[in-house]
């Protein structure tokens, strides 16, 4: 007999936010994450991209909170604004069943409005760290009423740009503090450093849901001043209603963007350097389909959960094979069907296969041939099938 959320207990109010959204069935990640979670464990959760990691934590955590205390009861970390803002998008659908709120802090913006938003009593703060710790330095914020901390995209923020960050936030906790870290890919490096930050962690490890549909990798060979074509010729290819397109220099997605744009193939582009207000309005008009292609670096590739993406191009290669799975998860989410293409020159070949034998993926490759994806064996076959026959001319003499 197989688990549904009645079965975790959980109170009236989010079981009626789960039926409003139709989720009926807990993935797995949520199946074995819940429990441990409301048994008031500490632990590291790895689970597939697009799995429900976000749900796993926050009904739980959620579900616990005191409605009449005033103070900062849940802290979220998340290494970007705009996860940190989807997930505080969830939660507050979560919590307002409850009475109760949730606001976002995230570097980059004005530090006064964030400080008025606090001053509502949200119960939960989902939050950049860096930002975080020049609140608590600065004691606007208080943490010592604060029941759980979760690491979102813990294998991200154990790294040493953020990693400093994290262990203040977390030395400034109570002990007895219940620690989760939820990540996509949980390394070796990172299970150790979360377990000096949590007393104990019990390790989950979830598989993706059994009937998901699946994802297929595959790569293109193209030499490198052709490949905008080839990612031109792709996108018209497959068709897809949205596709996120991963670059890896920051000069390099506004060329793409203006190239696509010649040819009459609207998009947007998404990065670092561009405003809080410009990023937040191209992912608005992402999600409601204006531009069907987003152009981005990685600041793009962790967490972001738009079900409608069909489709995520490597226009570069990703830096590791764990940032590869953390970009080909923005398609593929909740069991769904995707498609991921990798446009390789020869030289980077390898950097493919690498990341085949690390992940366990089959990543194929493929060649756009008479308006159809192929197999190369397939490809030539096709070419040879549609040559024309010259036929030798007979001259006849009189």
């Amino acid at each position: 007999m197989s688990t549904t959320f009645a079965d975790f207990t959980l109170s009236a109010p989010l079981m009626d936010a789960l039926r409003e959204q139709k989720i009926e069935r807990p993935t797995p990640v949520q199946e074995e994450a819940i429990p441990l979670i409301q048994s008031g464990r500490n632990a590291l959760v790895e689970s597939p991209t697009g799995t429900g990691k976000t749900l796993a934590y926050l009904l739980p955590l959620i579900d616990r909170l005191d409605t009449e205390s005033k103070d900062i009861q849940l802290l979220v970390l998340a290494p970007t604004h705009e996860l940190v803002m989807q997930i505080t998008k969830v939660a507050e659908g979560l919590l307002a069943k409850k009475n109760m709120s949730a606001a976002a802090i995230i570097g980059g913006v004005d530090v006064k409005r964030q400080l008025e938003r606090l001053k509502k009593r949200p119960s939960l703060v989902a939050a950049t760290p860096g930002r975080l710790v020049e609140l608590l330095e600065s004691r606007k914020v208080k943490v010592h009423e604060v029941k759980a901390v979760v690491v979102d995209e813990a294998d991200r923020l154990l790294d040493s740009g953020f990693l400093r960050s994290v262990q203040e936030v977390m030395r400034r906790v109570m002990r007895d503090t219940q620690r989760l870290f939820f990540s996509a890919t949980l390394p070796d490096a990172v299970i150790e450093l979360a377990s000096e930050m949590a007393n104990d962690p019990a390790l989950i490890r979830a598989s993706g849901p059994e009937n998901a549909i699946g994802v297929v990798h595959m790569y293109l060979v193209s030499e490198p001043r052709k490949k905008v074509d080839t990612l031109r010729r792709l996108l018209r290819l497959a068709n897809v209603r949205a596709a996120i397109v991963f670059v890896n220099q920051i000069d390099k997605v506004e060329e793409i963007v203006a190239k696509l744009e010649y040819h009459h193939l609207p998009c947007r582009f998404l990065h670092r350097d561009t405003s809080k207000e410009e990023r937040a309005r191209a992912l608005q008009q992402f999600r409601e389909g204006v531009y069907p292609v987003l152009i981005t670096t990685d600041v793009a590739a962790r967490g972001l959960d738009i079900p409608e993406v069909e489709c995520v191009v490597h226009f570069d290669p990703a830096p590791d094979s764990d940032t590869y799975v953390h970009r080909s998860g923005r398609t593929g989410r909740m069991g769904r069907a995707g498609l991921v293409f990798s446009i390789s020159t020869p030289q980077e070949l390898f950097i493919l296969r690498k990341f085949s034998k690390q992940t366990g993926l089959a990543i194929m490759e493929k060649v756009m041939s008479h308006g159809q994806l192929l197999d190369p064996e397939q490809a030539r076959e096709v070419s040879n099938e549609r040559r024309p026959v010259h036929k030798k001319r007979r001259f006849e003499t009189k």
